[in-house]
């Protein structure tokens, strides 16, 4: 089964090019912590243009777990969360949603 998170972010055209930035800094260390295939998302034909989309996947969700719990005990999360509090309120992060793959 397949496991993907996405995690839904809100800015300006130019804190999005922040965000950018900042989802090639983090796929390697999100990649080096467990994640596959990290993207970001933007659209191209409808949608919301004010709004990107961060994914990674896993396999199970055993290994979502382990990754949330290096993740979150990490110091690069302690700068995460500094840094999006320096980019608020042009830069919002709104909320993470975790999906399965319910046809494999």
């Amino acid at each position: 089964m397949t496991i993907q998170a996405v995690t839904t972010w809100e800015g300006t055209p130019k804190a999005l090019e922040i965000l950018v930035e900042g989802a090639k800094q983090s796929g390697p260390i999100h990649e080096s912590m467990g994640a596959k295939n990290p993207r970001l998302w933007r659209a191209s034909s409808g949608g919301d243009i004010s709004q990107a989309y961060y994914s990674i996947e896993f396999e199970t969700q055993e290994e979502y777990g382990k990754f949330s719990d290096a993740m979150l005990g990490s110091d690069w999360w302690n700068g995460t969360i500094e840094w999006i509090g320096e980019n608020y309120p042009d830069l919002r992060n709104l909320g993470t949603t975790i999906y399965y793959d319910s046809i494999s």
